[in-house]
């Protein structure tokens, strides 16, 4: 792979000269991440002592090491890290200056800083620039503040948990903490915003971001055809809306296909064709019943097309019926696996994924890249996270003012 073609220097991006500071824990650190692979330098602040505030599961287990949590690595993915007690009295000078100094700062589970001592006025009297970006579950007028808010909760007070799943059991969660990452990716959209606002002239402002309202507004059409028409969508699981739309076996996994009225008509006529010429069986399509949207929705109907289509699939590849379809004018994508994603061409193509030595791992890794490339901004190339505390020397002794003999001697007291 040719990864590092389309990057420069690590201090390139169009967020170059940026600096945030992130408080966040795992609603908002991800968008920490985002800010840091366009360019802008994320300083990670975390206790001297216990467990980092994103140190989840999934965990790398190793005999010889304690725990690794690779939620961590991958959300701090080139960021800087220093530690430091917030409350601590000697800390006021330091917490000071990188207020005075920053552009951003990324708070989560709410008003991190104002629960540390510093309260907004004091803030915005520090840095009258600032914005801030404060991500909690429910938002800052969160009617209840001792609800439990994890990944599951979030899911279900925001409706997407309802849809997931299967007709004859209950909700099942989509995988992967999937909150954390919608309300990460809009505390990202919310500090970029601020952003353009300041730089054209308007006031820094605390942008509020409610990880439930991230869940609520990605409901598709759901909340709209309720509106309408009272409609209450539910879990379809493997239930295929109509003959031709749905997930279907064939020879080496699944492929995913849009065919028909929920895709286009000249889309059925060509997969009735191409099914015709390869299954003499599937002729039966062809008749005058199956052109009507409202016979290929009856589940009689739904399951007589998916015999018919895993009949003709059982002999072809993910990637042979996507190519074929592509070319025939149909919606058919490949169900990729992990390891087809890691093998994918074009991902392959793009350089899309990195090695990185970890340096708390002591191991090569494999990370996603960046999903997107700039004509006219260079990118900075992929860096992995660094260990705890990792820059103390470099930000509190270049950043703050601190002498090495300051440095040493807070260091030793446990404020940093």
């Amino acid at each position: 792979m040719a990864a590092d073609s389309q990057f420069i220097e690590p201090t390139a991006g169009p967020l170059d000269g940026v600096r945030v500071l992130d408080l966040a824990d795992p609603l908002g650190a991800y968008g920490g991440r985002l800010l840091a692979d366009l360019g802008a330098e994320v300083i990670r602040i975390d206790p001297v002592n216990g467990p980092c505030s994103v140190d989840c599961a999934p965990f790398w287990l190793d005999a010889d090491r304690p725990r690794v949590s690779l939620f961590e690595r991958f959300v701090n993915a080139g960021k800087k890290s220093v530690t430091l007690e917030l409350r601590a009295p000697e800390a006021e000078r330091i917490v000071s200056e990188l207020l005075a100094s920053a552009d951003i700062v990324l708070e989560s589970p709410g008003p991190v800083l104002a629960a540390a001592g510093w309260p907004e006025d004091r803030v915005a009297a520090l840095n009258p620039r600032l914005i801030r970006v404060q991500v909690s579950p429910y938002g800052a007028s969160e009617v209840e503040s001792n609800v439990v808010s994890d990944d599951l909760v979030l899911l279900g007070a925001g409706g997407l948990l309802s849809m997931g799943g299967y007709p004859d059991i209950g909700p099942v969660a989509v995988y992967g903490q999937q909150t954390t990452y919608m309300a990460s990716i809009f505390g990202a959209v919310a500090a970029i915003a601020g952003l353009i606002g300041r730089h054209r002239g308007a006031e820094p402002e605390t942008a509020d971001v409610s990880a439930q309202e991230c869940v609520a507004q990605a409901l598709e059409e759901s909340v709209m055809r309720y509106a309408m028409t009272g409609e209450i969508r539910s879990s379809q699981g493997e239930v295929a809306k109509e003959a031709g739309t749905g997930s279907y076996r064939c020879a080496d996994g699944y492929v995913s296909m849009v065919a028909g009225r929920l895709g286009t008509a000249a889309a059925w006529d060509s997969l009735v064709r191409w099914l015709a010429e390869s299954d003499s069986a599937a002729t039966v399509l062809t008749s005058e019943q199956w052109s009507r949207f409202e016979f290929r929705q009856r589940p009689e109907s739904i399951e007589e097309f998916r015999e018919t289509f895993e009949r003709f699939a059982a002999t072809r590849t993910r990637q042979e019926l996507y190519r074929e379809a592509q070319e025939r004018g149909i919606a058919l994508s490949p169900v990729n696996d992990l390891n087809a994603v890691m093998e994918d061409a074009q991902l392959l193509n793009r350089s899309f994924f990195v090695e990185l030595d970890d340096p708390e791992l002591a191991r090569p890794m494999t990370y996603p890249g960046l999903p997107y490339s700039m004509s006219g901004t260079p990118l900075r190339k992929p860096q992995a996270a660094p260990r705890r505390g990792a820059d103390n020397a470099d930000i509190y002794l270049k950043t703050v003012g601190l002498s090495r003999d300051e440095l040493e001697s807070l260091a030793a007291r446990g404020v940093l």
